[in-house]
C-alpha cells in the first residue's frame, strides 16, 4: 500500500508543477489532462448507468441470500486486493 501512496505523491507533484506553468509543456499537459478527465468522466458515467440499468432489469430475488455485488464494491475489492466473495454468503 505504501508503494501506491508514494507513486501517487510523485504523480501529484508532477501535476502540480505542470499546473503552475513551471515547465514549457504546461499548455500541452493541460490539454491532455482535460481530455483524460473528460474521458474518465464519460467512462464512469457509462459504467454507472450500466450498473443502474442492470439493477433495474434484474428481479428482486433476495431468496436464498443471493445478492449481486455492485460496481463500487467490486472496485473496492480490487483496490484492497481482497479475495472474491462467495455469492451465496
Amino acid at each position: 500500500m505504501t508503494k501506491r501512496i508514494g507513486a501517487w505523491v510523485i504523480f501529484l507533484v508532477c501535476l502540480l508543477a505542470l499546473s503552475f506553468s513551471a515547465t514549457p509543456y504546461s499548455r500541452a499537459a493541460n490539454e491532455v489532462l482535460v481530455g483524460a478527465r473528460l474521458a474518465l468522466l464519460a467512462i464512469l458515467s457509462v459504467l454507472t448507468v450500466r450498473e443502474w440499468w442492470k439493477k433495474e432489469k434484474e428481479p428482486n430475488s433476495t431468496a436464498g441470500g443471493h445478492r449481486s455485488e455492485g460496481l463500487l464494491q467490486r472496485w473496492r475489492r480490487w483496490y484492497q486486493d481482497e479475495p472474491k466473495r462467495d455469492p451465496r454468503s
